[in-house]
């Protein structure tokens, strides 16, 4: 067993946190227990300038803590890449929770020479799984976080097919090639960096054997503001990265928007002038979408409830992240 956990390669566990009482305990409590030798494992949080608790808290484990002057997450997340000592380096955030297996089957997966980044599923928190708005996150046809079903070497980011910053592990030598997180991304930075390992030459690797369990927002105004700057992270990243698939599916979303858009004010137009058949199919056609989309949630949920609530907000997702998307491009972050 000794010879065993010699040849166990060194995790550093980075976490930048910032107000975070309310959830740091359970993460810290979860790393406490991971199946994997304790001198194997290094946690390092990074406090992008705490007011309530969380350092109190953090200070009570066997944790280096590092300070940030409120720069971001990613700002954080170099800061701790350069005082880690592991070979890999392992990131989450302060409102997730670990499986005990977790470090074990990120080692695993990642021995291979061809694999820079490895991570997986993230689902909604046993605490929150009656939550509506939260167990959303798990079901929605637009997931906002990512699920790996089947294990799969990625070679560039596809919609839906990526990996979250709260469960994702990169060698050491990687990060060191690739030169870290981009500091002015503050979303989408999970997505930039992949790009980064990608063009590097190197796979990554999704599997649903590595996932977390994550405190996903309990209110419909939490969800519409997370959702508002992903849209500002999305076009954000668009702009930076414009070749990339990802982008392109972006810009065609966009286009198909715009289009629907201008479909409906010249039915309006022609409404007023009496003509109301353009405004008619378009009603239609809309009124046919979101009927589909209701009876996709019947289907999947078998719930009556989340066949009404989840498509309208869906709706109000979709308009969310447009409208960040509108305000990054007028005047960035």
């Amino acid at each position: 067993m000794e010879d065993e956990n010699r040849k166990l390669k060194r995790v550093s566990i980075i976490i930048p946190v910032k107000n975070m009482e309310n959830s740091i305990e359970d993460l810290l409590k979860s790393i406490m227990e991971l199946d994997y030798p304790k001198d194997k494992i290094e946690v390092i949080i990074v406090d992008g300038g705490s007011n309530d608790k969380t350092l109190e808290i953090a200070s009570k484990y066997p944790v280096k803590i590092l300070k940030e002057d409120g720069k971001g997450p990613n700002y954080g997340r170099n800061i701790g890449i350069k005082t880690a000592s592991g070979e890999i380096y392992a990131f989450t955030d302060g409102d997730c929770i670990l499986p005990k297996d977790w470090l074990k089957k990120i080692v695993e997966k990642i021995d291979d020479e061809e694999v820079g980044c490895v991570g997986g599923s993230v689902f909604v928190a046993e605490c929150l799984k009656d939550n509506l708005i939260a167990k959303y996150a798990d079901e929605s046809i637009m997931r906002i976080m990512p699920i790996a079903k089947t294990t799969e070497k990625i070679h560039e980011v596809k919609l839906f097919k990526h990996l979250a910053t709260c469960n994702m592990a990169v060698k050491r030598k990687v990060i060191e090639e690739i030169g870290g997180f981009e500091d002015d991304l503050k979303v989408f930075e999970d997505i930039d960096l992949i790009v980064k390992i990608c063009k590097k030459g190197y796979k990554v690797l999704r599997s649903p054997e590595i996932y977390v369990w994550h405190k996903h927002r309990e209110g419909v105004w939490k969800l519409i503001k997370q959702t508002f700057n992903y849209g500002r992270g999305a076009f954000a990243f668009l702009r930076k990265r414009p070749e990339q698939h990802i982008s392109k599916m972006y810009t065609l979303g966009i286009i198909a928007f715009i289009i629907y858009l201008t479909i409906i004010a010249a039915g309006l137009i022609m409404a007023i002038n009496g003509n109301l058949l353009l405004l008619s199919i378009i009603l239609t056609i809309t009124l046919l979408a979101y009927t589909l989309d209701m009876m996709y949630y019947i289907v999947k949920t078998k719930s009556l409830r989340k066949m009404i609530l989840y498509p309208i907000l869906d709706v109000v997702r979709i308009l969310s992240f447009v409208s960040g998307g509108v305000v990054q491009l007028l005047f960035g972050w």
